[in-house]
């Protein structure tokens, strides 16, 4: 066309129809996306999330299925130690009134089972319906299964309680990750993803702030309130799942681009782009759709073949972190250090402490992972929980008194000043590293491994320091140290860098095999080498 002839609607619509395709987008385009060209210098962490308020309103609420994973988790260890609780639940023995480990068990370790079964279910249900009927089934499972466990009266009741509670809890998980990892810009995207770190953190607090001021309440509603609370997180989940706009990437691999258009709008901020951030998620999805060999669905197979299994695997260890440092420990440590004989004034003040510290981490984290990238942090983390094991493994050698309970639990409280730096980070990878058509069904995986892998240490760490078992004691170090040390030298050579990397890049980082300590360093090249 000349350049001095006027465009016609035909030569538009075959310009929009070029931009939308990926053979016509240049291999330089595609892989260095994740450098800036703009002449203005990035805004800091700070600037950039207030300059993107939706955005991140929207990923705090898609974490409130992690905050109600927290809450839930302590709220039952804090329970173990009310004497109304003990009462309803508990047998009598020569000891006294107890609650068997092995109920202990089955209410820590089938809700995981239940819980994995909402995440893998969440893969189905996302992809076929979209994000937001994931997260309201997943409130609506949720409430009931709080009914459940506000009217239960036996100990098998409460186990249904728990159970259906789990599979909301799940979805909510699962689909959360996914939504967040869909709608953050890439400059964002590693600080919203390791909101779940913070969400479950806060939890944890909300439960022990509560629960603390209920343990001498001889009556049952001392525990009661703590499951009545649930309601609310449900409610949040069925109004923001009607509140919400729908996965942009959902809408265009349903092809609807005109409603992912829409969504990107009401997402983004007024500076945006819209029409070019619409064009990078059509182009992400036909550059996967290329390397999959044009498929047109995907399928949970696809996550365990070729590099995609190197994903997966990487996923896998990232959502089985929390647990190699002691997660389960750190959730039954209100219920440990009173079995071992601390007042539950100075339990409380210690669980307390150990939470905010959890929290500050989780806050810190955010600003360094700007500076400091995903994978050292991580390390960083690991490595501190083994000196923190190896303290309290230590200090179990000596004669117990009141001085080495104090040093272990001084431990335990510092152990969770490192799930910020760990857990954050870690999740933050394992919602990047998958291929976007890909991402609700990892994300289903990861989760659904999550839940299992919890539920083995669930069912075991109650016979490991329980004082009618393996009564253990301070020397639960040494076996977090161990999984901590071996953790450490999994991730070194197994998780990569994600730092500044948009999904193209990534896509052909792993397509090329890049070794995970040369990701941070590899540059993107101008062609495809195939």
């Amino acid at each position: 066309m000349s350049p001095n002839m006027p465009e016609t609607t035909q030569d538009k619509n075959d310009k929009t129809d070029q931009a939308l395709h990926l053979e016509d987008v240049a291999p330089a385009k595609i892989l260095d996306r994740d450098e800036d060209t703009s002449a203005e210098p990035p805004m800091s962490i700070t600037k950039t999330l207030l300059a993107n308020p939706m955005i991140l309103s929207l990923s705090m609420f898609a974490n409130v299925g992690a905050l109600m994973y927290g809450y839930e988790n302590m709220s039952l260890s804090l329970c173990l130690s009310m004497t109304s609780f003990m009462t309803q639940f508990g047998e009598n023995t020569s000891a006294g009134v107890v609650i068997p480990a092995y109920w202990q068990s089955l209410w820590n370790a089938i809700p995981q089972l239940t819980t994995m079964l909402g995440a893998w279910s969440a893969g189905h249900i996302s992809d076929a319906f979209g994000r937001r009927l994931g997260f309201f089934l997943s409130g609506i499972i949720s409430s009931a299964g709080v009914a459940v466990l506000y009217s239960a009266a036996t100990s098998p009741v409460f186990l249904v309680g728990k159970m259906v509670n789990g599979i909301g809890l799940g979805m909510a998980l699962a689909t959360g990750q996914s939504y967040v990892s869909e709608i953050a810009p890439l400059e964002l995207r590693g600080i919203l993803l390791s909101l779940y770190s913070f969400s479950m953190n806060l939890g944890l607090i909300i439960s022990a702030s509560i629960a603390f001021t209920r343990l001498d309440i001889p009556t049952a509603a001392s525990y009661q309130v703590l499951f009545a609370i649930g309601w609310t997180w449900t409610a949040l989940l069925i109004i923001f799942a009607y509140a919400i706009p729908e996965s942009p990437y959902y809408l265009v691999r349903k092809g609807e681009k005109d409603k992912a258009c829409a969504a990107l709008a009401r997402i983004s901020n007024k500076h945006t782009n819209v029409g070019a951030k619409l064009e990078d998620i059509v182009r992400v999805f036909e550059h996967e759709q290329q390397l999959s060999g044009e498929a047109k669905d995907s399928s949970f197979l696809e996550c365990f073949r070729g590099s995609n299994w190197r994903r997966t695997r990487i996923i896998l260890y990232c959502n089985g972190l929390s647990q190699m440092i002691g997660a389960t420990f750190l959730s039954n440590a209100p219920y440990f250090l009173i079995m071992a004989g601390m007042s539950s004034n100075n339990t409380g003040m210690i669980v307390e402490i150990g939470l905010a510290f959890a929290i500050c981490s989780s806050i810190m984290t955010w600003f360094a992972l700007s500076r400091y990238g995903r994978r050292n942090i991580i390390l960083f983390g690991v490595g501190l929980s083994c000196l923190l094991f190896l303290m309290m493994g230590i200090t179990s050698c000596f004669p117990s008194t009141s001085k080495t309970l104090w040093v272990i639990g001084i431990s335990l409280e510092l152990t969770w000043w490192t799930m910020g730096p760990t857990v954050g980070p870690a999740m933050g990878i394992a919602g990047e590293v998958s291929q976007v058509r890909l991402r609700a069904k990892s994300q289903s995986i990861g989760f659904a491994f999550n839940y299992f892998y919890s539920t083995l240490w669930n069912v075991v760490v109650p016979y490991m320091f329980n004082a009618d078992e393996g009564n253990l004691g301070g020397k639960m170090g040494w076996i977090f140290l161990a999984t901590s040390a071996i953790s450490l030298i999994v991730l070194y050579f197994e998780v990569p860098e994600t730092k500044d990397r948009s999904y193209e890049t990534l896509d052909e980082m792993f397509r090329r095999g890049i070794p995970a300590r040369r990701f941070a360093s590899w540059n993107p090249s101008a062609t495809y080498n195939d």
